[in-house]
């Protein structure tokens, strides 16, 4: 059986690869060839661009595939290209749900279409679904969150990793690092599609959100990462208005943030992932614990070059001198506070806790 894997070197795609060689498969990856990664000799490899109808169709020009797998590149074009190539499609996309107020989005949730990138994701889907309603293909499509682990673009734990490596113990978090987002590590998420591989008929024409069963805030993310690293170290806990040092933690969770120039949203965002385990048995393969120190590992061993490229797509300017600044007028107001005459609040249990039988019922 051969396989067609487009993307395939980014950090969910080696997975996929290897999971589809032990299943049997003969695959090729298809991708531009800027990330180029070790796979094994025997990948074939072929170097076009997925984001043009005319690239991708002369790299796949003559070839079929019994299945295509497309993490990467302008999906909505691969309907028309694909046609003959392959019968059976696997997509991967994006999330942006509206704000539910703590609630986890399903598959049917309204989605954030103000965003001209969700907008777009949105679109695709109904290209997709509108494909394998007229019987083109049978396509199963994930929708991903933002992923951690090996590989990742902007990987968020760099920006706490880099912190410690550089001898910083106060990470700035905003509002106490309460803030939970699904997110999925990059081994669990290709497992999530290789789950669908095995299961064509189950999964045929449905969509499917991708995260982890376990969903720890902020401030446990940052905690563990210390943890993982051997280091000691504290929470730099600022309110959303007053910690831009912290402002880094919303790139990629709130897509308007800085072109509005305002705070990033500290609202949960959260996935239901509920149908991924009924119809398709998910579960995940490397929980929090192990999933956190492999990417710290990786991390710490492949160091993202400071003030590079891959380290500017953050969007942290690791400004220690301001960052100190802003710690310490925090500190400063915690001072200040702590001064100000207040009737205080004081802990009234709301049951009796008679120290002596009290009389019952009603006398005659």
């Amino acid at each position: 059986m051969r396989a067609l894997v487009i993307g395939g070197t980014g950090p969910t795609g080696p997975y996929i690869v290897q999971g589809l060689i032990s299943r049997g498969y003969e695959p090729t990856v298809l991708h531009r060839g800027t990330h180029e990664i070790d796979l094994g000799a025997d990948i074939e490899h072929i170097h076009v661009d997925p984001h043009f109808a005319e690239t991708l169709a002369a790299g796949v020009e003559g070839r079929t595939f019994d299945l295509v797998i497309a993490t990467y590149g302008r999906i909505r074009l691969f309907v028309d290209v694909l046609r003959g190539v392959t019968e059976r499609l696997i997509t991967v996309g994006g999330t942006a749900y509206r704000d539910l107020q703590g609630r986890p989005a399903d598959e049917d949730s309204e989605r954030y279409v103000e965003n001209k990138i969700v907008a777009k994701i949105v679109e695709t889907e109904q290209v997709l679904r509108e494909a394998h309603a007229a019987g083109l293909f049978n396509i199963t499509h994930f929708r991903y969150p933002n992923l951690y682990g090996p590989r990742q673009l902007a990987p968020r734990e760099w920006s706490i990793v880099r912190r410690i490596l550089d001898g910083r113990r106060v990470i700035p978090v905003l509002n106490g690092g309460l803030s939970l987002e699904s997110r999925a590590y990059v081994e669990n998420a290709a497992h999530a599609v290789l789950l669908a591989v095995d299961q064509p008929e189950a999964s045929a024409g449905q969509q499917y959100n991708v995260a982890d069963e376990h969903t720890p805030p902020d401030a446990v993310r940052v905690l563990k990462i210390a943890e993982v690293m051997g280091a000691e170290v504290e929470l730099g806990n600022f309110p959303d208005a007053a910690g831009k040092p912290a402002y880094w933690w919303g790139i990629g969770r709130d897509l308007d943030f800085t072109r509005e120039r305002r705070p990033p949203s500290t609202h949960h965002k959260l996935l239901s992932v509920e149908k991924m385990k009924r119809e398709l048995g998910y579960r995940d393969p490397v929980d929090f614990d192990e999933a956190m120190r492999r990417t710290v590992e990786w991390y710490v061993e492949h160091p993202l070059a400071p003030g590079g490229e891959e380290e500017a797509q953050l969007s942290d300017p690791f400004d220690y001198e301001a960052e100190d600044r802003f710690l310490a007028a925090l500190g400063r107001f915690v001072e200040e506070a702590a001064e100000i005459p207040f009737a205080g609040v004081e802990y009234v249990h709301q049951y009796a806790h008679p120290k002596a039988p009290a009389a019952t019922g009603r006398e005659a």
